[in-house]
């Protein structure tokens, strides 16, 4: 009804045209005094009806209709009712309001069943979203989801808006089963078939899983327009299905025979290896015991072991003696272990059947194999320990001395690394064979292993020094026998040997003090040149004991903080006879407290034997660091470039980049002024590993030298490949270059290798203006060496460039 409608009839005639209407109304006067209700009005609400004066002065004074929900109280029901009221002005022919018309509405039904509704929605969701499954819906020709519950993002993880995008639930499909699952349901869709069907299904966090689909079409006009349906992870399922699949394939592919016996212990199942290995087919085995395979020999102690445990339903694991159908009797690894149901009962015994004879024949050979040398044959350390210990017993009884002579092949790590291992195997054989003929019948030759070699002479004479003369006479035919060329392949290779001697008599010390002197007098042998043979002598030992003293001072020289730097300066010179200093090498000295000033050489090979290289070498890299620090506050030597040489067991770390950065970072050292020096011998070895870690360093700023250059064995195709900046002439090559002319080649070969590779080349040892002058001549950039300056401390550095020569 419009505002402002016009009354153009009085009170009765609204009456008369209001009474009969289905819906309830009454009317008002300006006060909001009930004028006049309706038949329906009184029905729902009494002939008083409720007081709804809310609003009705503001209807009056705008003129305009107005809409409420408000709950009221109907007669008819005895309770609260959710009425809809229509609140209209009625206005006489002049324009004034008159009358104003109330119209109800009933709503409690419609919105108890609109709750009803809801509710009922809400609990649909509520089953579909906590379902194990997924529900949905999707358009039937493009099977774009247009719904999906809340488990499809628990269950497979993609958000649900994902699934609503065009094409979301073809596309994670897997790729295998996409095209042949949508053809199907396609075929399905066309004939208005229901179907199920499964495939693969690829998860947000990117499992494969299995999925069973139920579809359901819905048509329109004839049509299919929907599709509707439930999705289920049944990769549990198929997991299930195929470990049953793989367990019977598995039964018939195994090698050991299978036997399934019911809890009276009579055969119920065999599988087809049990056939080969008994020779029993399945139905002559069917409803038998044990008993079947049981022989004249088989052990009663055994089989009662057996049955006991089957008896009480047990695990069960033994050697038997079997007997095959044809009378041959095989040892049978059994395994019996009892099946029981959900409730604990037993219901059968499974047997797994392994004929283990050849490992009973082998038996002997492996004992024998455990005290001899595999590669070799010759008796290993196992069973050289126990003819040490019978030779000394022996020696006690009959006062005859006995020798030990230990062996090691000179340059072997060489020819490994050059020819490689089988290559070496070989010669160990060889080795073998040429020793076993150096020593009498009753002698032993043994392989400790890698190529070391111990030889053990029994029966040798009773007085010292004539038992000392055959011990050496054997050396000798030893080191004239393995001296002699060996063909190895193509091959042919000349191998020396370097031999330690020990002779003992009684039981004076141990096996391990006998083979340790052995060991040190072969190491003697090797310092003396190798290819000779040196027995065991005190003054040896006390060299020893040297030694680890010196290991011991060196760990204390670590606490107290003895080792000091010393800085050997390089230069650049030019025509002019200009010297300019670019930077230092870093060498560690040792102030001993009572030995004084300690050269490297006395020490770093004992750091490097014991490991304390790794703290030693890490301590000159950050006090160089903290040197560099120093020398950057001063203009003068702001520019210097400091050395540190790096040990191969440094390097080899694999923490030895990030050990470089630390220095750096803790110091605050510049990385462009620091050069490490690496020798060769430490780059040839797992080659990629090597110019990674390389890398890495190069990368933090750090540059790279290669020091000692021409002592090893470097290809022109490895060195383009390091990320150098220099190469540097090692000193025995610089020391003779002026009288040696193979001295003075290596050194000109060397400077135009490394400019053709683009590197600084730098000459160490310089003594003397000559040999200065032959390396500024064949283009040498730097220089090192007593002729500018001997190592010194950093102080004192100062009072040494005030003096550097002029190469001119």
């Amino acid at each position: 009804m419009p505002d402002h409608t016009p009354a153009d009839c009085d009170l009765p005639s609204l009456q008369r045209w209001l009474q009969h209407l289905p819906v309830p109304v009454r009317v008002k006067d300006g006060q909001g005094r009930c004028l006049f209700s309706n038949q329906a009005f009184e029905a729902l609400f009494g002939s008083a009806g409720p007081d709804s004066l809310a609003h009705d002065a503001q209807v009056f004074a705008h003129g305009h209709s107005m809409e409420t929900e408000t709950t009221l109280w109907s007669t008819q029901h005895g309770g609260p009712r959710q009425v809809h009221n229509l609140k209209t002005p009625l206005y006489d022919a002049a324009g004034q309001p008159q009358f104003l018309l109330e119209v109800l509405q009933d709503t409690t039904e419609r919105k108890q069943e609109q709750a009803d509704l809801q509710a009922n929605d809400q609990r649909f969701r509520d089953l579909v979203d906590f379902t194990d499954g997924i529900v949905w819906e999707a358009d039937a020709t493009t099977f774009n989801n247009s719904f999906i519950s809340k488990s499809a993002e628990r269950l497979l993880g993609y958000p649900l808006a994902d699934w609503l995008t065009p094409d979301f639930w073809a596309n994670h499909i897997y790729p295998e089963d996409r095209t042949q699952a949508m053809q199907y349901s396609t075929d399905c869709i066309a004939r208005g078939e229901d179907h199920e069907f499964e495939y693969r299904f690829v998860t947000q966090d990117g499992r494969v899983i299995w999925i069973h689909d139920s579809t359901k079409i819905v048509m329109q006009d004839g049509k299919p327009k929907w599709l509707r349906g439930l999705m289920v992870d049944i990769t549990a399922r198929h997991q299930e299905q195929q470990l049953l699949r793989v367990s019977h394939q598995s039964l018939k592919a195994i090698s050991q025979g299978v036997v399934i016996a019911d809890p009276q212990q009579r055969i119920v199942s065999v599988n087809d290896a049990f056939t080969t290995i008994t020779g029993y087919q399945p139905d002559e085995a069917l409803g038998q015991t044990w008993n079947l395979l049981q022989g004249p020999d088989t052990s009663l102690q055994a089989v009662d072991a057996m049955r006991m445990n089957m008896a009480y339903g047990s695990h069960y694991y033994g050697d038997i003696l079997h007997y095959r159908k044809d009378g041959s009797s095989f040892w049978n690894e059994l395994t019996v272990s009892p099946v029981r149901d959900a409730q604990g009962a037993l219901t059968h015994f499974i047997g797994v059947i392994r004929d283990n004879t050849k490992r009973h024949q082998n038996e002997e050979e492996i004992r024998r194999l455990a005290f001899f040398d595999a590669l070799t044959g010759l008796p290993n350390r196992r069973l050289l320990l126990d003819r040490l210990r019978h030779a000394q017993l022996n020696t006690t009884r009959t006062r005859q001395h006995a020798a030990v002579l230990f062996l090691d092949l000179d340059n072997f790590k060489q020819l490994n690394d050059t020819l490689g291992h089988d290559v070496g195997d070989e010669l160990l054989q060889q080795v073998a064979l040429r020793l076993t003929s150096c020593v009498r019948e009753g002698d032993s030759v043994a392989r400790l292993g890698g190529d070391e070699f111990v030889l053990l002479l029994e029966a040798l004479s009773p007085h010292s020094l004539e038992a000392a003369a055959q011990a050496e006479m054997v050396a000798s035919k030893i080191l004239q026998t393995l001296g002699q060329p060996y063909t190895l392949g193509t091959h042919s290779h000349h191998s020396t040997p370097s031999i330690g001697i020990v002779v003992f008599v009684k039981e004076l010390e141990s096996i391990d003090e006998l083979l340790k002197k052995a060991d040190i007098a072969m190491y003697q042998a090797k310092a003396a040149g190798r290819n000779v043979a040196r027995f065991y002598e005190p003054a040896m030992q006390a060299a020893a004991a040297a030694h680890v003293q010196l290991e011991k001072d060196l760990r204390l020289a670590l606490a107290r903080g003895e080792f000091v730097l010393h800085y050997q300066i390089q230069v650049e010179t030019n025509l002019r006879g200009d010297v300019r200093t670019i930077g230092t090498e870093a060498l560690v000295r040792w102030q001993h407290p009572t030995r004084g000033l300690v050269p490297p050489a006395a020490f770093i090979p004992a750091a490097e034997e014991s490991g304390l290289i790794l703290p030693l070498g890490q301590w000159v890299l950050e006090t160089a660091c903290i040197q560099l620090v120093a020398w950057a506050r001063n203009p003068e030597t702001a520019h210097w470039i400091v050395a540190v040489n790096v040990s191969a067991a440094q390097f080899s770390k694999a923490n030895f980049a990030s050990t470089v950065r630390t220095a750096l970072d803790s110091t605050g050292a510049n990385p462009s002024l620091l050069k490490l020096e690496l020798t060769e011998s430490m780059l040839m070895h797992d080659v990629e590993e090597v110019i990674a870690k390389m890398n890495e360093i190069k990368a933090y700023g750090v540059r790279l030298a290669l020091d000692d250059f021409g002592t090893g064995y470097s290809s022109l195709s490895y060195l383009k490949r390091l990320p150098l900046s220099q190469l540097k002439i090692d000193k025995s090559f610089v020391r003779d270059l002026l009288t040696d002319t193979s001295d003075a080649i290596i050194a000109r070969t060397i400077v135009a290798l490394g400019h053709s590779l683009g590197l600084r080349v730098v000459a160490e040892g310089v003594e003397n203006i000559g040999q200065h002058d032959f390396l500024a001549d064949i283009g040498c950039d730097a220089y090192q060496g007593y002729y500018f300056g001997r190592p010194v401390p950093a102080s004192q550095l100062a009072v040494q460039l005030d003096s550097l020569p002029s190469p001119l």
